[in-house]
């Protein structure tokens, strides 16, 4: 039997120890999905990858991946043992270039991949490759998530998490953010996120995981949950493109 991609086993977590956000979640994500995780504000998406990638403490339960268990394995070690996390804000180095902050992810590689897998990335990400030694701060919304997702898949992690990568972005870049992402998940890799834009995220995911309150309430494919009017009117507000904030 094939171990799932990532798994959680009734996962507790938050800030406080005595004030859980994630209440219990048990999660099983298949290699190869593309699942997204939704649900009003303040219901924990957000608290719940943020846990799972070790940023926000886990106070109960455990996380897997491919088997192994990883609860426990700190956030920054987390990327060598095959996961990576793309947060919201602050996920590049601004005042670096390009090609520093591809660099500065590659450096857990051995020396003698670095330059080929950066290489790889510019041939992913042509925009990227065209100016290398521009500042990262310089570049658009888009341009900078894309950095940011090139910097997460540079050690070829088989599961990637995203924390509301459309956020602040112009619906144009939307799309071309969500058209990466499926092209990212078509080579293999499994992607889970957070998303506030409802309708963009169903399109492209294969199956949708509704939180409320810290715990998952429904879960089904994504194209079920995008044609069901009383999904949307329960858990994510009145209508198909209502945006759900994150906690």
């Amino acid at each position: 039997m094939t171990a799932a991609a990532l798994e959680t086993r009734g996962l507790v977590a938050g800030y406080e120890p005595d004030l859980p956000i994630v209440r219990g979640v048990d999660l099983t994500v298949a290699p190869g999905e593309l699942l997204v995780l939704l649900g009003p504000n303040g219901a924990g998406k957000s608290t719940l990858v943020k846990a799972i990638a070790g940023v926000v403490p886990v106070h109960a339960g455990s996380v897997h991946l491919g088997g192994r268990d990883i609860t426990r394995v700190a956030a920054h070690r987390k990327i060598g043992e095959g996961l990576a996390f793309v947060p919201q804000t602050e996920n590049i180095f601004a005042r670096m270039t390009i090609h520093e902050n591809l660099q500065l992810a590659a450096a857990i590689l051995p020396k003698a991949l670095r330059a080929e897998k950066i290489d790889a990335m510019y041939r992913r990400f042509a925009d990227l490759g065209a100016k290398p030694s521009r500042l990262a701060g310089a570049l658009s919304g888009g341009q900078r998530q894309m950095l940011a997702v090139a910097r997460a898949l540079i050690v070829d992690p088989p599961v990637l998490i995203l924390d509301e990568p459309s956020a602040g972005l112009s619906p144009k870049i939307v799309g071309e953010v969500f058209a990466m992402l499926k092209e990212i998940n078509a080579g293999g890799v499994t992607v889970i996120l957070v998303e506030q834009n409802v309708k963009a995220a169903l399109s492209i995911a294969s199956r949708a995981v509704i939180l409320v309150e810290g715990r998952i309430r429904h879960e089904g494919a994504a194209a079920a949950l995008l044609g069901d009017p009383l999904v949307a009117k329960l858990y994510l507000g009145t209508g198909h493109t209502q945006t759900a904030e994150q906690p």
